[in-house]
């Protein structure tokens, strides 16, 4: 998100919205998920609007990294 944004680290809270509090741009969300999709996490675009947060995309990472390797979830 960092990379991405620019937002220093610890101004990026779990529960900030990628649109609407971290104000990414339609450039930025594209690079964004581009950037995800390289470590096989995808995001449907019916998802990506001002509800979707950090927490959100992290789930989505936890997730995917966690069913590579057949392990239980958080």
């Amino acid at each position: 998100m960092h990379q991405v944004s620019g937002i220093p680290i610890d101004c990026i809270g779990l529960h900030d919205s990628v649109i609407a509090t971290l104000g990414l741009d339609s450039v930025e969300m594209i690079d964004l998920l581009m950037q995800l999709e390289t470590f096989g996490v995808t995001i449907p675009s019916a998802q990506i609007d001002a509800t979707l947060t950090v927490h959100n995309i992290v789930e989505r990472f936890v997730d995917g990294f966690c069913s590579e390797r057949n392990q239980p979830t958080l």
